[in-house]
């Protein structure tokens, strides 16, 4: 497995996620500094030998990696800010955007962007459009950009404003819950159905013309 440049800073971000839960300061520190300066090879066998892929040769190697952080985002095993989903994939806030609103769009299926289903890249146009109905970047412009880490296909979608540089930082779970609540998808309202018949007592009255 040779990691890409984009695939090492993703799985360095999660990684830096679980650092973050130890307890002790120092300890903390000195993780991500271990972490930070290790190189593609170094990284790859720091998750194969804490299980989170197989080794190239062993058996379901090229299936799904133990621990995909994408795949126990879909199974609800890691928290995510769920803003809309289909059959074929979930639609998330990104924890760590370069802009505000920057959603991701995860198959439920662990496979590679080639392979995945015309339905995925169908959700992620319904949420660029919503990202430009609701939050209205300037100049309207909204990039989907694709990539695959650990294999896992995934879709990012990027809004633009205008005067505001694109930079990479965590999100408050406070601004994060606003956007849910501004871009999830809201579920409709049963339609009561009418019953076969009609309350003549509510319909309008007309005066009867004599000729």
């Amino acid at each position: 497995m040779v990691l890409s440049k984009e695939q090492i800073e993703s799985v360095k971000k999660q990684i830096f996620k679980q650092v973050e839960k130890f307890p002790d300061p120092e300890q903390r520190q000195s993780a991500k500094q271990q972490i930070e300066a290790m190189d593609a090879e170094q990284l790859e066998e720091f998750l194969i030998q804490n299980k989170l892929i197989k080794q190239k040769g062993e058996k379901g190697a090229e299936q799904e990696p133990a621990g995909c952080i994408f795949c126990n985002i879909t199974e609800n095993k890691i928290q995510s800010y769920k803003i809309d989903e289909n059959k074929s994939a979930i639609a998330i806030l990104d924890i760590n955007p370069m802009s505000r609103g920057q959603s991701l769009i995860i198959p439920r299926k662990h496979e590679t962007i080639e392979k995945l289903p015309s339905s995925v890249l169908s959700l992620a146009k319904k949420i660029a459009k919503r990202l430009k109905s609701k939050l209205k970047p300037k100049p309207q412009e909204v990039k989907i950009e694709t990539s695959s880490v650990q294999g896992h296909g995934i879709i990012s979608i990027i809004p633009f404003y205008k005067d505001t540089k694109p930079e990479r930082k965590q999100a408050k779970p406070e601004d994060l819950l606003t956007l849910q609540g501004q871009l999830i998808t809201k579920p409709r309202k049963p339609r009561q159905k009418k019953s076969g018949k009609e309350d003549i007592s509510k319909l309008p009255f007309a005066p009867i013309r004599i000729p």
